[in-house]
């Protein structure tokens, strides 16, 4: 008998009769799919033609694969499916508790007592200023701004004392990295011809 027609009876032997149901149950089937290859290879290494025989198992490998692969692709998006569908009952939760606080909190505002109303007496309105007053108040005003402008002159000038101080840093720094160019080196003496021998 062809021993093609013996590994591909084998392996429909072994195959699962149905779509697994978990994720575990397709690893346990990837497993034992993987196991069933590991075996074809040691069976196709007793062979004196090798190369066929694995190729042949590794295509088996494959095609038994592609079914379990499917499988875990729709298990994986089942799951996405009822994790989506569960936040969304979550939310709708949430909401309908908020909504019920709200209710509860407006209810008991609507029962509650009005509140006191606390009347506050207008504000006195501000006396008249005598001319003495003024005066005095003019000449407050007039020394603060003379302080004030006397310290802006003064910030100032330390400004500009400081400013100076850097570019006369920044001065000597550039004299002492700028050398004296070096004296040229001494040209050559002129070499007389050389005569021919």
């Amino acid at each position: 008998m062809n021993p093609l027609l013996i590994l591909l009876a084998a392996a429909a032997a072994s195959a699962p009769l149905g779509a697994p149901d978990t994720r575990a149950e397709v690893a346990a089937q990837r497993k034992a799919l993987e196991q069933r290859f590991e075996r074809d290879k040691a069976e196709c290494a007793q062979r004196f033609v090798v190369t066929p025989c694995l190729e042949e198992a590794r295509q088996q490998r494959q095609a038994a694969l592609v079914p379990l692969i499917q499988r875990e692709h729709e298990l994986a998006a089942e799951e996405r499916r009822a994790r989506a569908q569960a936040q969304v009952e979550r939310v709708k939760a949430r909401e309908l508790a908020a909504a019920e606080d709200e209710a509860l909190r407006l209810e008991r505002a609507v029962k509650a007592p009005a509140p006191m109303v606390v009347v506050t007496p207008a504000p006195r309105p501000s006396r008249q200023r005598s001319p003495e007053e003024a005066r005095r108040a003019q000449a407050r005003a007039a020394s603060q701004a003379e302080a004030e402008a006397a310290q802006r002159i003064a910030r100032a000038k330390e400004r500009e004392r400081l400013m100076q101080e850097r570019q006369a840093e920044h001065a000597a720094r550039e004299q002492r990295r700028s050398r004296p160019a070096a004296t040229p080196l001494p040209l050559p003496p002129a070499s007389a011809p050389s005569a021919p021998t």
